[in-house]
């Protein structure tokens, strides 16, 4: 907030009226996209590209907003258009891969993303997001590069753990997996996935215990998730507790009776 306060000093000295008019609105824009209020973001944005349509950070922010919103055509419209001002801005790259991924379109994904690393390798994000659409893919591999350079970059980044946690799961490598998701748990131990995930890989291992001691703890930080019952039956099943697995199984169909999803999601 400090920082926008000195632009919106800076702007006053140094733009005449009509930049001055743009750039006020693109400060309030900022900061009612630095609140969530997207619909306002995207209206002073608006304001704000009608006075100056040349200045790319203009186009994307409102791109952002737009992302933020799960209006994709329309951020990638906006990316599109920073890409057209100026083509050395990572930001615009990674945006429109941001959208392309949320689209499925995961080749135009990579391109964009390969390119928003090639202008800022030093992006963390842009690594561990690189990493997700290689883990969907089944490229664990490369996902595992991608997601440890991250880590490397950021060992702060819970995400990249668990994109790599994860990836080490589905290679069967369950002791490197249970530790890149531990360490997950200990920088966000509120985010029931994770727990999930470990307590699936536990089972794997055969430690039940400690599976459903994991599982329950996904569970009381959401209880209506299905794929938690479903994998806490499958815990209580293999320790032989028959009455009980069939318990959860019941409040896993009570959740989802189309279908229970019983994959660990992210």
């Amino acid at each position: 907030m400090k920082k926008i306060v000195l632009l919106i000093f800076i702007v006053v000295i140094a733009f005449p009226l009509a930049a001055q008019n743009a750039e006020y609105y693109y400060m309030r824009g900022l900061i009612y996209l630095e609140k969530g209020d997207y619909d306002l973001a995207i209206a002073d944005l608006s304001r704000a590209i009608s006075v100056n349509p040349y200045d790319a950070y203009y186009w994307t922010d409102r791109g952002s907003a737009y992302l933020a919103i799960n209006d994709l055509d329309k951020a990638i419209d906006d990316f599109n258009r920073v890409i057209s001002i100026n083509p050395q801005m990572p930001g615009a790259w990674y945006g429109r891969g941001v959208a392309y991924h949320a689209k499925g379109d995961l080749d135009r994904a990579i391109a964009d993303y390969n390119r928003a690393i090639a202008l800022s390798p030093d992006e963390a994000s842009y690594y561990s997001d690189r990493g997700n659409i290689y883990y969907e893919t089944g490229d664990y591999d490369r996902a595992i590069t991608d997601f440890s350079k991250a880590i490397t970059m950021d060992p702060n980044m819970e995400a990249a753990w668990i994109g790599r946690g994860d990836s080490y799961l589905a290679k069967g490598d369950n002791v490197k997996g249970i530790d890149d998701i531990s360490r997950a748990i200990s920088l966000n131990p509120e985010m029931d996935s994770s727990w999930l995930a470990r307590g699936y890989a536990y089972i794997e291992i055969g430690e039940i215990d400690k599976a459903i001691s994991d599982i329950n703890k996904a569970i009381s930080l959401n209880p209506y998730e299905p794929s938690a019952w479903f994998a806490r039956s499958s815990a209580y099943l293999a320790k032989g507790d028959y009455e009980q697995a069939i318990r959860d199984l019941d409040k896993s169909i009570e959740l989802d009776p189309i279908g229970v999803d019983f994959t660990v999601t992210r």
